[in-house]
């Protein structure tokens, strides 16, 4: 801990110097704050041994524990910064949106966001699946959950934040598996991350120990020829390191001159080197730490070619969910987020990646729209997506009477949307998207999109007075206000007003507790009737098999023609079994994976969809174990009823094709 101080302190001085001479709160943006500095610290001393565990024996000309310290602590990136560039806090209020949709719980969420936000820092995006207010409320609440500020990931009270706030009642709605399932992922990603760096930084570190070890030996050399030609009886003049030796030319060694002319131009041209590299690993640390935002040419003059470009395309499955992570284990206090470093680098990949990450839209620029501020006319319809050329089926039974369908109303008959009469609009679009090195079937499919999403954005609404009008309030035409009203009936309005939001304040608190109660009620319904289902069948199982042991005979399996070696789809362990038995079924069923006793980690199991087990050869400890396992994760369990392997076999390929 000592030592991590230690190289904080040196980084937080350096910016100190820069900030005394910008005048401007350096400290303060790149998170250095005392208290903040404090958990930084922490965290990098809690991730140390894992840290040093996985690269100290890989790399050992690589001081890990300093490399770490000093890359944790360097003012390169701060979360913020990120989120003022790439507006990632957008990013995980759509992920929470996403989650929330997708259990159904979209009338709850609505009752707890404000019905009004304030200033929403928010770029101009359109949504298919969720209106401008849903998506401004549930960031208002993202980044103010902690209270009103105006650094959204990592605000002055993050430490001593508050449980009780909308935020958290909201993600109490978002299943824990997803968001546990999300901040794995992250960290997984922080490791990636880790691995390309020290990879990228070990043969640097190696050039320069070469470089320093090449300016040891020659300065050796020259400590030699001063130690030959100057005895020590002998006064001698005091003369740095680097003076040209050819200048004494009043001491007795003219003779050796041209040696040390030689060994002085080498130490010149050791120290340029050493500079050099030194110079470039400095500039590795801060490139490496935002590769993604910097050009590919920059990286590559700092580092391997091929582990730049790794850096450059680092993979980020979902973007959206990883700006989630990050708030996430901010919020649960998580050491991975406060040690930076690393996890910044994986967060600016992240929120660069998303939709609005590279470039804002700005539709006064928007060239396809709008032609000097005008509106630009659609072009005729194209009857090439009315054209009925494709196979259609009304009925089930219309094989008889077949007839042929457009591609408009096949995207009808699946989605009950019809397309805009403008196909044309981003026509112009198709060459500048091949020159960007889409392929013509991807720029097409772009187009089209386009053409869809642009259509459905700029979408307008007819209301009573005859006029079009977007982004339509309902609300506010249901109840409009007169031009003209009188003092008393404008106050009497405004009271009814104020009564009326405390009432719609208090049926969102009825509404929320309800709809809370109904939903947990109704997964304990969910969790119980599974659970009973699952028992069910593992009992009348159990019962079969012991039934056939007390008889001393086996059921006759049901004849069925299956091909061996058969390939399953799902993931299926096996546990217990003899060796003989083993040996003949893995051949049979080769994709399953057949553990014996061995449970090496619960993860097996949590990723498995169905569990079997031979309980004619399992201890009863690792039976239990199993069974309890099994039952936290919610994973299917079946039993072998017979000895034989090719029995088993079978059983496996009939379960597999009954679920199917």
């Amino acid at each position: 801990m000592s030592m991590i101080r230690n190289i904080f302190q040196e980084n937080l001085q350096l910016v100190n110097r820069v900030q005394r001479k910008s005048k401007s709160d350096i400290v303060t943006k790149y998170d250095l704050t005392e208290k903040l500095c404090a958990r930084r610290m922490k965290a990098v001393a809690h991730l140390m041994p894992e840290m040093q565990e996985r690269y100290a024996k890989t790399y050992p000309e690589i001081d890990i524990k300093s490399e770490f310290a000093d890359i944790a602590s360097l003012p390169v990136l701060s979360y913020d910064i990120i989120d003022e560039e790439s507006y990632l806090c957008l990013g995980a209020a759509i992920w929470m949106l996403d989650q929330i949709w997708e259990e159904h719980e979209m009338q709850e969420l609505c009752d707890l966001l404000p019905e009004e936000c304030d200033y929403v820092d928010i770029p101009d995006v359109y949504d298919a699946r969720f209106s401008d207010e849903i998506i401004e409320g549930m960031l208002w609440i993202v980044q103010n959950r902690y209270g009103e500020t105006d650094r959204y990931v990592v605000p002055p009270n993050i430490l001593s934040k508050k449980d009780d706030s909308v935020f958290h009642k909201i993600l109490d709605m978002i299943p824990d598996r997803a968001k546990e399932a999300a901040a794995a992922q992250l960290k997984s990603k922080f490791w990636e991350w880790a691995d390309l760096y020290f990879k990228a930084l070990s043969p640097l570190v190696h050039e320069m120990r070469r470089q320093e070890e090449n300016l040891d030996r020659l300065t050796d050399q020259i400590e030699e020829i001063k130690k030959k030609y100057f005895p020590k009886k002998q006064a001698r003049p005091t003369l740095p390191l680097t003076a040209p030796l050819p200048l004494l030319d009043d001491i007795p060694i003219k003779n050796q001159k041209l040696e040390a002319d030689m060994l002085m131009c080498q130490i010149g041209k050791a120290e340029e080197a050493h500079n050099n590299i030194s110079k470039k690993i400095g500039d590795f640390r801060f490139t490496g730490l935002q590769a993604s935002v910097m050009s590919k040419d920059r990286l590559i003059k700092c580092m391997n070619a091929d582990l730049a470009e790794a850096m450059y395309n680092f993979p980020v499955e979902d973007p959206y969910e990883l700006c989630f992570a990050i708030l996430y284990l901010f919020d649960q206090d998580d050491d991975y987020a406060w040690v930076y470093s690393f996890m910044t680098a994986v967060i600016c990949r992240a929120a660069s990646m998303l939709p609005w990450g590279f470039a804002c839209y700005e539709e006064e620029e928007d060239g396809f729209w709008f032609d000097d501020g005008k509106w630009i006319p659609s072009m005729p319809l194209n009857p090439e997506w009315y054209e009925p050329k494709y196979a259609g089926q009304r009925y089930e039974d219309d094989e008889e009477e077949p007839h042929e369908v457009s591609i408009a109303q096949i995207i009808y008959e699946h989605t009950g949307a019809i397309l805009p009469r403008n196909m044309h609009r981003f026509d112009d679009a198709f060459r500048p998207l091949k020159k960007r090195g889409l392929k013509p079937s991807e720029a097409n499919m772009v187009c089209a999109l386009m053409d869809v999403l642009g259509e459905a954005r700029r979408r307008r609404e007819y209301i009573s007075d005859g006029d079009f009008r977007e982004d339509l309030d309902w609300d506010e035409i249901a109840q409009p206000e007169k031009a003209e009203k009188t003092d008393s009936a404008a106050e009497e309005n405004e009271r009814l007003k104020k009564e009326l939001a405390q009432l719609k304040e208090q049926a969102k608190k009825v509404n929320y507790s309800l709809s809370r109660e109904n939903r947990e009620l109704k997964e304990k319904l969910e969790k119980s009737e599974a659970a009973v289902g699952e028992m069910t069948q593992e009992l009348a199982d159990l019962r079969e098999i012991v039934f056939n042991q007390q008889s001393g005979t086996e059921e006759k399996a049901t004849e069925v023609k299956i091909t061996f070696p058969y390939h399953t789809t799902r993931r299926i362990l096996a546990f217990g079994g003899h060796d003989s038995w083993l040996r003949e079924i893995k051949f049979k069923v080769p994709d399953v994976r057949f553990m014996g006793e061995d449970i090496s980690s619960p993860e097996i199991i949590r990723r498995a969809d169905v569990v079997w087990i031979q309980t004619n050869c399992i201890g009863h400890k690792s039976y239990y174990n199993v069974i309890d396992l099994a039952r936290r994760y919610d994973r299917k369990v079946r039993y072998f009823k017979y000895a034989s392997a090719s029995k088993c076999a079978e059983q496996i390929v009939e379960e597999e094709n009954a679920d199917e």
